[in-house]
């Protein structure tokens, strides 16, 4: 994976550019936005407010395809840099390990092309007509239940965060409880799983959920 860092050499660039190298990224810095069109996996914009927008909006024209997020400053905004047009914000404080995991699934939600069917197991979803069965049972969802469910089938068994889930489904949204996520992930869990059946829906405490097929599971066990 390649990522390119943009801005000045600060504390927080030096630990990304670290943890980033330490997994195996590419890295590259640059002091500010080349002219010319450059492909790579991210790029990394410093958080600072002044004309943000206006440089997300420029770096998604030269790196086309690319994951585009900010470098979250002292104070961290990540609803401000979604909403000026920023894929995600990452924090280099987080371990290693989280920040490459988030960009990861990041990365792979981009770049999958939207899809009109998914099937997990007995699990059946229609992504056109909005409907979802299991075991010939048909599966009533709220809007933001059938968006978490989607996510989920898209990230293929791969933890989603949290504060991806968060940003995702309520993008700009500066009154969600802390526990909203948690709350819906609940909903949806009791909405999927029936009397007896193997859960699909899994937690990570503290990091975020994941669908997992329950035969899978059972043959791992054995």
């Amino acid at each position: 994976m390649r990522a390119l860092i943009i801005g000045k050499a600060t504390p927080g660039v030096a630990r990304l550019s670290r943890l980033l190298r330490e997994r195996g990224w590419q890295v590259d810095t640059l002091a500010a936005l080349p002219l010319a069109p450059r492909t790579t996996d991210v790029v990394v914009l410093p958080d600072d407010t002044r004309h943000l927008r206006e440089r997300l909006s420029r770096a998604r024209r030269i790196f086309a395809g690319a994951l585009v997020v900010t470098l979250a400053a002292e104070r961290a905004d990540r609803a401000g840099a979604l909403a000026q047009g920023a894929d995600d914000q990452v924090d280099a404080a987080l371990p290693g390990d989280l920040v490459v995991d988030r960009l990861l699934s990041l990365l792979r939600l981009k770049r999958q092309g939207p899809r009109l069917a998914y099937a997990l197991d007995d699990l059946t979803v229609d992504v056109r007509q909005r409907r979802v069965r299991r075991a010939g049972r048909d599966i009533l969802l709220s809007s933001r239940e059938f968006q978490l469910l989607v996510l989920l089938l898209q990230a293929e068994g791969a933890v989603v965060p949290r504060s991806a889930i968060l940003d995702r489904l309520w993008a700009g949204d500066l009154d969600v409880a802390d526990n909203a996520v948690d709350a819906l992930a609940s909903r949806l869990r009791r909405r999927l799983d029936g009397p007896g059946q193997p859960r699909l829906l899994h937690t990570l405490r503290g990091v975020g959920y994941c669908l997992l097929s329950a035969v899978m599971e059972t043959r791992a066990a054995a």
